[in-house]
Parts: structure tokens; sequence; C-alpha cells
């Protein structure tokens, strides 16, 4: 077997690199594993090592307009189809926040269009052949893969798609996150096989997507299971001395978003400095900021120092703000399990880290309110939870989602008085987004990549 892993993002090169997948797949003397990647060699190097393991340069294919203009017809017909989704949702936000009045132009257009017959996919398919990205299709044709195994669903990916679908080698999409069947809009070029996180993602793959069931498989999610797989974490007495936190001081953690959408980031910091300085909580408390690799991190310098306030940057180097590459060090997994793990109560906005908590038993706050700055509509965080990717969350009500100052101190009050709150909504939620919590998801991957290469080649999507 000879699989090709095409690695352009942060999260696959963790599923990839940071798992116990290539492991487990070069146990097998036969099989041979290709990575094609915008990071560097020196970076993968540095990861992962083997003599049937090769690695060659992923460039970003240049654009190609009639494939522009189709996607870009497409969108506005996927809107149409699929006016439930947080993609459809995300776009009329934008058009309000720019004053786009020709959103309105563009979806009469789009009405018509599906008057006379064209669907999103259709356009799509239409195209396939057009933007083939030459130097992947160059190494497809010298390499021969089984499958080409890939994880995002934006635009992007699709020069690169194209090639193996133009030479017929399977295509398997691995999701990255839980948003993405609902918030990346239509596919350029659809999988031909899927692993998904649990029923829930793989009914949204069907619905947002039109995928066949048979051809998505559930194998639950990579990317924690240094949660569920984790025996040797630091305690909490190792890890509030590595932070130097009082070890007697309840943690609340927030964890921060991309400043570019979430605008009151800093100030729920400091609302949040306030509440614990004055004693309102009725014990000592310590507040713990996580800040998020796709964040700014020197909009929390004026933090570090503050009484009561620790601020944890990610451990890698560079940053993901504004798409830009951020490598994360070796230890990053295991910091931030052990950083979810001690925590007592877990507050964001609207994140994936809702999840990662849940996955520790650690209750969640969700702030769905702009910490008292005056923002526009369309700035506003409570945006966020209208969202459907938000919904099977939010029906779960395995979060407490607080709408003022007065709530949020009710709310710390009542999770730090009883970490068992909402401890079977919590578990339920996990079963119904994540899927398998039994720390099995890297055998299951595997496995599942096994079974597909060694299948026929199914027809074109």
């Amino acid at each position: 077997m000879k699989l090709l892993f095409l690695i352009d993002n942060l999260q696959f090169f963790r599923d990839v690199f940071r798992s116990s997948v290539l492991p487990r797949l070069f146990a097998d003397p036969d099989t041979e594993v290709v990575i094609a990647s915008t990071y560097s060699a020196e970076a993968i190097d540095q990861e992962f090592k083997h003599p049937r393991l090769r690695a060659h340069p992923l460039k970003l294919p240049p654009a190609n307009w009639r494939a522009a203009l189709a996607y870009s017809v497409a969108k506005d017909i996927y809107v149409l189809e699929r006016p439930d989704s947080s993609f459809a949702q995300k776009r009329f936000v934008e058009a309000e926040q720019h004053e786009r009045r020709s959103l309105a132009v563009r979806m009469a257009l789009g009405r018509l269009l599906r008057v006379l017959g064209f669907t999103s996919r259709a356009l799509m398919r239409g195209v396939e052949g057009i933007g083939v990205e030459a130097d992947f299709d160059a190494l497809l044709q010298r390499e021969r893969p089984d499958l080409v195994v890939f994880s995002t669903m934006l635009p992007g990916v699709g020069p690169w798609l194209k090639a193996a679908r133009r030479q017929r080698i399977p295509t398997v999409l691995s999701v990255a996150s839980w948003d993405n069947p609902t918030s990346k809009g239509p596919l350029l070029v659809p999988p031909d096989h899927v692993l998904a996180w649990s029923e829930e993602m793989k009914r949204e793959l069907r619905h947002f997507h039109w995928l066949p069931a048979e051809r998505i498989a559930t194998v639950g999610v990579l990317y924690f299971e240094s949660y569920f797989a984790a025996k040797d974490l630091p305690d909490r007495a190792a890890f509030c001395a590595g932070l130097g936190i009082n070890p007697a001081c309840r943690i609340l953690h927030y964890a921060t978003g991309d400043s570019a959408l979430i605008r009151c980031n800093q100030e729920f910091i400091r609302v949040l400095q306030r509440i614990i300085a004055s004693g309102q909580l009725g014990e000592p408390c310590h507040l713990l900021v996580r800040v998020s690799p796709k964040d700014l991190f020197h909009l929390y310098k004026e933090f570090e120092g503050m009484p009561h306030v620790t601020v944890q940057y990610p451990a890698g180097s560079g940053t993901l703000y504004g798409a830009h590459k951020w490598l994360p060090a070796a230890g990053e997994e295991r910091e931030r399990a052990t950083t979810v793990k001690h925590s007592d109560v877990i507050l964001s906005v609207s994140s994936s880290m809702m999840l990662d908590a849940c996955c520790c038993d650690v209750p969640v706050i969700n702030l769905a309110y702009d910490a008292g700055m005056k923002v526009p509509q369309w700035e506003s965080v409570d945006r966020f939870f209208a969202y459907a990717h938000c919904q099977p969350a939010l029906a779960a009500n395995a979060t407490w989602v607080v709408k003022s100052d007065p709530e949020l101190v009710d709310a710390l009050r009542l999770t730090l008085r009883d970490r068992l709150a909402k401890r079977a909504e919590r578990r339920k939620l996990l079963e119904r987004l994540v899927g398998f919590t039994d720390g099995g998801t890297n055998e299951r991957w595997v496995a599942a990549l096994r079974r597909l290469a060694a299948a026929p080649t199914p027809p074109s999507s």
C-alpha cells in the first residue's frame, strides 16, 4: 500500500505527525508513505524519519480565472441550496458588515440559474479539468499512490485534488474540525471517501454536501486522543509550579480566539480579573489565559504580571494569524492536554475548546456577550451562537451560556461549587459530536485507510 498525505494545514500536520498513525502504518512492511506538504522538509524531518517515508514540497497553485469564476457562482447557488449552513449565514453577516448590496443581485442571479437547472455541484464538475496543479500532477504520475489523503474543505486544495481525479486516484477526506461540514461551502472536488468524527458529522456531510452514506466512515478525532489515551500527564502540583500558580487557587481557564473575529478577547480578561480580585467567587481563584495560535500574541503582553492572571502562549514558532504557518513545538499537545485537565472551569466565546473541555469532563462557560463593549451586530460574539455548527452543542445544554457579568458570576460560582454539574450533558455532547472516546481512533483511522486502499476505485462523485 502506498499513501500520499496532502498536508497544507496545522490540523492535519498534527494528526499525521503527533499521533501513532505513522508507526501503525509502517508496522506493515509493504506500506509506503509520501508526504506532499506546504511545511518545510526540515520541519517534516524533525517530526518523523523512516526509510519508507518520502517528503515533497507542495507548491501553492496559481490562480485560474475560469475556475475562480465558476466557484464564485457556485457559492451563490450553494447559499440558496443550503441556506441553513454556517457558510450561508456567514456570507450574509459579511455582506452586512461591508455593506455589500451586490449580494442581493448575486442571489437573484443564483435563483435564475437554479430555475435553469444549474447546481453548485454541476458547476464544479464542469471545471474539474481546469486549473490542475502541474507539479503535483507530475508527482502523482511518478508515485502512483493508492490513496490521496487530505483534510481541508477549503477551495485552495482543489487544484491538487483535480490532479488526483484526473488520474483516477481515490481521495480521502479526513475532516479537520467540527464546523467544517457546515461552514466551508461547496466542494471543488468531492472526495471519494470521508473519515468523519461521528454520526452527527456524517449526517452533516450528507445534508450539506450530498455525499453518499456508504462512503463515510466514522472513526473519531485523532486530535483528541491526547486526552483519552493520556496516562502520564504532570499532576496539578507540578503544573501549577511550572506556571507560578498557587495550587490552592481554583483555575479559571480563558481560551482566546482570533482577535480579528472576537473583538472582546482582552476585555473579557479584564472582566474576569476584576471578578476574581473582588472576592465575589468566595474562594481564591486564578485566571489562566491560554492564547490561541490563531491570535496575536502581543495583544496579551499587558496582562503578564497582572495580579491573579497568568498568560500561557502555545509552545511553537510562527503564528496562524492571517493564515500564516505556525509550527507547534514537540511538547505542545502534552502542554495543552495538561492545561485542560487541571482547569477547574474553561471559558470561551465559541470554539472547539468546548469539546476539549468535555473530553476532560471540565465544566464550560460560553461567553455570549461583548463584555460591555459597544460593537456593531456583525462584530458581536452573539453571531457565533446562531451558526448551524453550534446548534447541536447548544441543544445538548452541556455548557453555561451567559450574556452578562452577573450571569457570568453566577455560572462561575455554580461550576466551582459543583464540578459534576452537567456531567451527563457533557457526555452526551461528546457522543454526538466526537463519537468515540475510547482512545482507539488511531487504530480505526489506519484500519479505514487499509480497507479503502484495497477497495476498487469508486466512480466519480
